[in-house]
């Protein structure tokens, strides 16, 4: 069931052209777009949706700032600051010593 915040959340990413690269992380990560979208802090929700802001703020079609990003979210910019952040180090810790991705 959607909460209402994850509803509002829903919508703003939709309104957005933002719902496709939404679901294609929370698809490949096996978490719910509701989960995704709300308040649930559980690992590997906090992970996707940490992936879902680095990959907006990194889109390369337009800048999202991170005040944006968290008002779409309902979250405070700081947060989304500490998500990006942890994402970008998983990242980089991923990457072997010829600085090319695992696959």
């Amino acid at each position: 069931m959607t909460t209402s915040s994850a509803r509002v959340v829903l919508e703003n990413l939709r309104r957005r052209d933002l719902l496709a690269l939404v679901r294609e992380i929370s698809s490949r990560r096996g978490v719910l777009l509701d989960e995704l979208c709300g308040r649930q802090r559980a690992r590997s929700v906090s992970r996707a949706r940490q992936e879902v802001w680095w990959r907006m703020r990194h889109h390369p079609e337009r800048y999202y700032s991170l005040l944006e990003i968290a008002r779409l979210f309902g979250r405070d910019h700081g947060t989304v600051l500490a998500g990006i952040q942890a994402h970008d180090r998983r990242l980089h810790a991923a990457k072997p010593p010829d600085g090319e991705l695992h696959a």
